[in-house]
C-alpha cells in the first residue's frame, strides 16, 4: 500500500507500452467432443428426472433399492450417495437430514424429563452397561446442574443418585443402534444441555451420536492404550480427558495429528478424586463455545448480517453458536470444510485466509477464527478489507469522471439497469456492447433519453463480459481520462443452473448500482476519500477457493509478475460486477488480451482464463499499489 504515485503512473504507462503477451485458450473441442458432452449432459438430466421428484426427493423405487428404512444408504450404494469426506451429496443431502422427524417415536418409549422438571442447567451424563461408578461425578456435577445420567444398555440397576436416570435399551432393539442414539441424542437437544460427560471407550459411539447434535462432549478415554475408535473422538468430542500420562503418550503415538493440541487433558481418577476437576472441565467445554459466541457478537449485528442474510430480527447469537460448534466439530485436521461451514460469519472478514495463516489456534485447537481474530484485537491482514456500506457520501464524488461498461448479451435486461441507475445522483458514460447489429439497434432504442454519453458496440461472442471490458474497451480504459470504471452485465443463467441467473444478478446490480440505496454514489464516495482504493466488488458471504485454475492462474502470476503470497481460499469479485480505477488495472491492462486468448462457446463453468482473471484480479491491484473493498448492501442475497 505504500507503492508511491510515481510508480503508480509508470505502471499505468507500461500498460500502454508492453508487446502482447498471448494467453491462447485451450485447444478448442471440436465436433465429436462437442457431440459427446451435449450428450452427456442430456443424460444426466433424463438421469436426474428418473431418480428424484418434483420436490428433489428421490423416486419410491430409488428410496427402497438404494436406501433402508432410516434413510442410511444401503453399503453397496454408499459410494454413489456419500461423499468422500463423509457428508451426503448435494442431491441427497435435503432428503436425508429430513430423517429427524422420523426419530423421536423410535425412542417416545425412553422417559427423558421434560423441561419444566429441570430448575438449572442440565449436563448429561453418559454411561453403558452401568452407572455406579459415575456416582461422584454425578455429586460434583449436581453442585451447579440438574444432572441427567443417560444408560445405554443397563446390565444391572443403576445406584440411587442426585440425578435423573434414563435407561434406554439399544443393542436388542430392531432399529440400527446409530439410528437410535440419533434419536435419542436429539432428544436430548431438547433439554438444552450445557454439555455431556462420556464415561469410558464403550460409550464412543454415544459421545459421537451427542456431539453430532451440537452438544459439547468430555470425553473420558479410560485405556492405556489408544484403540482406533478414539481416532474420532479426537476429531470431534469437545475436550478428551485421559487417565495418566502414559495414555496420553500412548495416543500421541497412535494418533500423532493430534499431539499437543488444547483440548487433551489428564486428570487423574477422573470418576473419583479427580471427578471436581473433572465437572470443571465440563464448565469450561460449555465455556469455550459460549465465549466464542460472545467474543463474534461484539462486532455488531450490522456486520453479522451477512452470516444469515435471511435471518430478519432472529436470534444471531444462535446462529453463530451452531456455526461455532460445527468449527470445532467438523474441522478435520486440513482438508476442507464441509460446504455449510463455507459462509463468511462477518463483513469485512476472510475466516478461511485468517484460520489457514493461524493453524495451530484455529486448525489445531479448533478456535473460531472470527472469534480469535476479534480476542487478538482485529489485527489487518489478507484476512481483513474495508466494505462500502450505503449512506455513504463524498462532496469529491462529484468531482470524479465516471464510466460504466455493461455487456448485454440479453438486451431486455438493460432497462431494469437503467431504473437501478435513476437511483443514484451520478450519471455515468455509458459503454454498451453486444455480439449482433440487430441487438446494438434495440440497445441504442433502449438509451435515447440518457443524459450522459453512450457508446454502443459489437464484439465477438468470446470473453463472455470480461473479453468486451478488457480487449474491446483497452483504449477508453488507458486513455479516457476516467478515475472510475464500472463493469456490469446482464447475467442470464439458463441449463441445468438456470435457477441461479436472476437471484445472483439481482444481487450483484442491488450492491454495484442500487435498488434500496444509491450503491453508485456510495462508491463513488469511497473512490473520492480514499485514493489508496482501486477496486470494489460485492462481498459475497460464499468463502471460495481457486477453483480448477491452478494452472492458467500459475501463469498469469508469472506474466503479471505476482509476488504476493497465495493463499487456499481467495476473496474476488464473484460474478464478475466490480468498480476499477483504471491505473489500478495497468497489470491487467498490460497484457493486451486479445479475442483469441478467451475460450469459444460453450464455455465450462470454471477451468478457464475467465475464471482465472475473475480471482487474479485484487492481487493484479495491488500489484498496481491499490487495494480492494467489499460492497455491501444488508439483507442481499443469492444461493447456488
Amino acid at each position: 500500500m505504500d507503492t508511491p504515485t510515481s510508480s503508480r503512473a509508470g505502471m499505468a504507462a507500461a500498460a500502454r507500452d508492453l508487446p502482447r503477451i498471448p494467453h491462447r485458450a485451450p485447444k478448442p473441442r471440436g465436433p465429436f467432443r462437442r457431440w459427446l458432452t451435449s450428450r452427456s449432459q442430456a443424460f444426466g438430466r433424463t438421469l436426474a428426472k428418473a431418480i428424484f421428484d418434483a420436490a428433489n426427493r428421490p423416486r419410491w423405487v430409488v428410496r427402497k433399492l438404494v436406501f433402508d428404512a432410516y434413510r442410511r444408504p444401503r453399503e453397496s450404494f454408499a459410494p454413489l450417495v456419500i461423499r468422500k469426506d463423509g457428508r451426503p451429496r448435494r442431491a441427497f443431502a435435503g432428503w436425508m437430514a429430513d430423517v429427524d422427524a422420523d426419530l423421536p417415536p423410535l425412542v417416545a418409549h425412553v422417559h427423558f424429563p421434560v423441561p419444566a422438571e429441570l430448575e438449572r442447567p442440565a449436563a448429561f451424563v453418559l454411561c453403558r452397561h452401568s452407572a455406579g461408578e459415575a456416582m461422584h461425578l454425578v455429586e460434583a456435577l449436581a453442585v451447579d446442574h440438574d444432572v441427567i445420567v443417560l444408560l445405554v444398555d443397563p446390565e444391572r440397576p443403576a445406584p440411587d443418585m442426585a440425578a435423573h436416570l434414563v435407561p434406554a435399551a439399544v443393542t436388542m432393539s430392531r432399529v440400527p443402534s446409530p439410528v437410535l442414539l440419533s434419536a435419542l441424542a436429539l432428544q436430548a437437544r431438547g433439554l438444552a444441555p450445557r454439555f455431556a460427560v462420556a464415561v469410558g471407550m464403550d460409550t464412543a459411539d454415544i459421545a459421537l451420536a451427542f456431539e453430532a447434535r451440537d452438544i459439547p462432549v468430555v470425553f473420558i478415554a479410560d485405556a492405556e492404550s489408544a484403540p482406533p475408535v478414539l481416532e474420532p473422538l479426537l476429531r470431534q468430542a469437545t475436550e478428551v480427558v485421559f487417565c495418566s500420562p502414559t495414555a496420553l503418550a500412548a495416543a500421541d503415538a497412535a494418533f500423532p495429528d493430534f499431539a499437543g493440541r488444547d483440548y487433551r487433558h489428564i486428570i487423574k481418577a477422573p470418576l473419583g478424586e479427580g471427578s471436581a476437576r473433572l465437572a470443571a472441565l465440563g464448565a469450561l467445554a460449555a465455556g469455550r463455545v459460549e465465549r466464542e459466541v460472545a467474543l463474534a457478537l461484539t462486532v455488531g449485528p450490522e456486520r453479522l448480517e451477512i452470516l444469515d442474510p435471511e435471518n430478519k430480527g432472529g436470534d444471531m447469537a444462535a446462529t453463530l453458536r451452531a456455526k461455532v460448534i460445527a468449527w470445532r466439530t467438523r474441522r478435520t485436521g486440513g482438508e476442507k470444510l464441509f460446504r455449510d461451514i463455507l459462509r463468511r460469519p462477518c463483513s469485512g472478514f476472510n475466516p478461511m485466509i485468517y484460520a489457514e495463516l493461524n493453524p495451530v489456534d484455529c486448525l489445531a485447537n479448533r478456535r473460531f477464527p472470527l472469534a480469535h481474530w476479534i480476542e487478538r484485537g482485529q489485527p489487518e491482514g489478507p484476512w481483513s478489507y474495508g466494505v462500502v456500506r450505503p449512506g455513504e457520501a463524498s462532496p469529491a464524488a462529484a468531482a470524479l469522471k465516471v464510466a460504466l461498461h455493461g455487456h448485454f448479451f440479453y438486451v431486455d435486461l438493460l432497462p431494469e439497469m437503467l431504473e437501478r441507475l435513476t437511483r443514484n445522483v451520478a450519471r455515468p458514460d455509458l459503454f454498451l456492447t453486444t455480439d449482433s447489429d440487430a441487438k446494438v439497434t434495440a440497445l441504442r432504442a433502449i438509451t435515447a433519453g440518457y443524459p450522459a454519453r453512450v457508446e454502443i458496440a459489437v464484439v465477438p461472442n468470446l470473453g463472455r463480459d470480461i473479453g468486451p471490458y478488457f480487449t474491446a474497451l483497452r483504449e477508453p480504459l488507458l486513455n479516457g481520462g476516467y478515475d472510475v470504471f464500472f463493469h456490469v452485465h446482464g447475467k442470464k443463467t439458463k441449463g441445468r443452473r438456470r435457477n441461479i441467473g436472476d437471484p445472483w444478478r439481482t444481487f450483484l446490480w442491488e450492491n454495484m448500482i442500487g435498488g434500496q440505496h444509491p450503491m453508485l454514489d456510495a462508491i463513488l464516495a469511497r473512490f473520492a476519500s480514499d485514493p489508496t482504493v482501486g477496486l470494489a466488488y460485492p462481498e459475497d458471504g460464499h468463502v471460495l477457493d481457486w477453483g480448477r485454475n491452478a494452472a492458467i492462474i500459475a501463469k498469469l502470476r508469472a506474466d503479471l509478475d505476482l509476488g504476493e503470497p497465495m493463499t487456499a481460499y481467495v476473496d474476488f469479485p464473484i460474478g464478475n460486477m466490480f468498480a476499477a480505477r483504471p491505473a489500478a488495472l495497468a497489470p491487467v491492462l498490460a497484457l493486451k488480451l486479445d479475442w483469441s486468448d478467451y475460450p469459444p462457446e460453450p464455455v465450462p463453468d470454471d477451468g478457464t482464463l475467465l475464471h482465472a482473471l475473475e480471482r487474479i484480479l485484487p492481487l493484479a491491484v495491488r500489484k498496481a499499489g491499490y487495494r480492494a473493498v467489499g460492497v455491501r448492501v444488508p439483507g442481499t442475497d443469492w444461493e447456488d
